[in-house]
């Protein structure tokens, strides 16, 4: 128990926002903050992975990445396509090669201060605790991002899936709490509703767990569109229905977003001349 002079004095991190997603997305008062549990949800195969590990490589922060739903070598091709700004078919390409490029290099030690990756395909609870410890005793402290992707592949005790859903999320939201770090977990929104080139309502989170996480973000992808609707907000403005969604702009190929479309144009003509 602690009075908030305490808290103040203390010089807690909890609340912190993180460096923003992108210019537009924190305009519309979108951003991740330690010590709270942010959703972000949308069908399969519409961006989910994509945003969580560009923002893990562009925003620079130390992050714990539990990829569950794609392997090693996938993780790496696609980390470091965000980092070189390059595409991911032509980091395999690179990768190939017995003389390794150095850039490619360089890239791999950047990313190797302050990006952890665990592929575990069916992780517990447990599991992921004793990563964020082996972290702790790693570099004396703890991650400022977690993310988890996805939920639906953590192991329950459960067999009732909807349980065992709401109960990862409240062992993550207690996560969050005791690491003061952000916890990002990826999740699915049901595919019998709504348009999948549309961000999905909050009602549309598979099991309807929408009552732990301080945010819960739903995405989709349109072509080079790439929409993003604060369906629960704590700390901003929230959008329910999603239908005022925040639009950026996709490059599948290279894993990244961008704030617009001009943006967007540039990466792929400067890939174009330095290829």
């Amino acid at each position: 128990m602690r009075s908030l002079l305490q808290v103040v004095c203390s010089r807690s991190e909890a609340g912190e926002e993180l460096p923003p997603f992108l210019p537009l997305v924190h305009e519309a008062g979108i951003s991740f903050r330690r010590g709270q549990l942010h959703v972000l949800a949308g069908q399969p195969g519409r961006g989910k992975t994509l945003a969580a590990l560009w923002y893990a490589i562009t925003s620079g922060v130390e992050c714990l990445y539990f990829s569950a739903d794609s392997d090693e070598g996938t993780i790496v091709n696609r980390s470091l396509a965000v980092h070189m700004k390059e595409t991911v078919s032509n980091v395999k390409k690179m990768r190939s090669f017995d003389d390794e490029d150095p850039e490619m290099v360089d890239s791999l030690w950047d990313l190797s201060d302050r990006l952890r990756i665990q592929t575990n395909p069916a992780p517990t609870l447990d599991d992921i605790y004793e990563e964020c410890y082996a972290w702790i005793e790693m570099y004396g402290r703890c991650p400022e991002l977690i993310v988890v992707d996805n939920l639906s592949n953590i192991q329950s005790m459960h067999d009732n899936e909807w349980t065992g859903l709401r109960d990862g999320l409240r062992a993550l939201h207690t996560l969050a709490r005791d690491t003061l770090s952000a916890v990002l977990v990826l999740h699915h929104t049901s595919e019998s509703q709504g348009n999948p080139t549309y961000p999905a309502p909050m009602k549309a989170t598979m099991g309807k767990v929408n009552a732990l996480p301080e945010m819960i973000l739903t995405i989709a992808m349109d072509g080079p569109r790439y929409h993003i609707a604060a369906v629960k907000n704590r700390d901003g403005k929230a959008d329910p229905s999603a239908e005022d969604p925040v639009t950026v702009y996709v490059d599948p190929e290279s894993m990244s977003l961008f704030n617009s479309l001009q943006e967007l144009e540039t990466a792929k003509k400067r890939r174009e001349w330095t290829g």
